[in-house]
């Protein structure tokens, strides 16, 4: 990878959520080495949002269901995370089948996930739980509604008790009903000089390329990260290689759109979402 300096600008604000998600690494960890004066921030992912808004933030790695509530907003390169059947880092754990499910646990810190399990209880087994937020505090078995959703990189390895009879990987069930891929987040600006610049888009496309095509020394270089979340090296390299899409092609293009209008259509938004992205040849 060419580590050179391509070009002179203002810096570039770019806000993402890596430090809680590791399938964010290969979007993120090596832009600043592709794109000049990258200021690189890390966030909750459900306040990439507001501070996109507010122009606190250039380009923001931003979860999907975030794009339902802004205006003005731009998908910015064929950049995402997505997944196309099981994907192992969003979970449904419960006590009874998915159509007898009356209360449920949620993790708000990725609500994009969230609104995916909510949708597909609703739309396809016409069931709407009572939510009500996880106390991040306390363990997962200890939860004491009928269902929990466990998301991210503590989803990957966790091995519910027995009394947890069923386990759904949400991933897999999206594929299952929709026949399409889910996509959890992709690359977002509201600056019309973001939207032009073809150079920071194709720069995002570079350090994606380079981090999936060298997963190896993106792990060697995240040793640090990988060793605070006590998962085994080769389940996030599988995890990141086989589980997680990278890029926004046509079906997820798609798959994403379907999720926005199944979100307005069972009311958890006013207004329609398109799908618009801006990308580099």
């Amino acid at each position: 990878m060419n580590r050179s300096i391509r070009e002179s600008w203002s810096p570039i604000r770019v806000g993402a959520f890596q430090h809680l998600r590791c399938n964010s690494w290969p979007l993120v960890h090596f832009l600043s080495s592709e794109l000049s004066g990258v200021i690189l921030s890390d966030w909750q992912p459900a306040s990439i949002g507001m501070r996109l808004m507010m122009r606190h933030l250039d380009l923001a790695l931003l979860p999907s269901a975030e794009l339902l509530n802004l205006s003005h907003v731009r998908i910015v390169s064929d950049c995402c995370i997505a997944c196309k059947g099981v994907v192992g880092s969003v979970r449904l754990i419960s006590r009874k089948p998915l159509g007898e499910i009356g209360t449920l646990a949620l993790d708000v810190s990725s609500r994009s996930s969230v609104l995916m399990c909510e949708l597909l209880l609703l739309h396809y087994f016409g069931i709407r739980p009572a939510c009500y937020s996880f106390d991040a505090g306390c363990l997962f078995d200890d939860c004491g509604a009928d269902a929990f959703v466990v998301v991210g990189d503590a989803a990957l390895c966790y091995n519910p008790s027995e009394r947890w009879i069923y386990q759904y990987d949400l991933g897999s069930l999206w594929f299952e009903k929709t026949g399409l891929p889910f996509v959890f987040a992709t690359w977002v600006s509201c600056d019309e000089n973001i939207w032009s610049n073809d150079e920071c888009i194709r720069a995002c496309k570079r350090a994606r390329d380079y981090a999936i095509n060298n997963i190896d020394k993106l792990l060697d270089e995240k040793y640090a990260e990988l060793k605070k979340l006590s998962l085994p090296r080769n389940i996030v390299k599988s995890y990141l290689s086989n589980s997680i899409i990278y890029k926004l092609g046509e079906t997820e293009r798609a798959g994403l759109q379907f999720f926005f209008d199944l979100a307005q259509l069972h009311g958890f938004t006013k207004h329609k979402t398109q799908v618009e992205i801006i990308d580099s040849c």
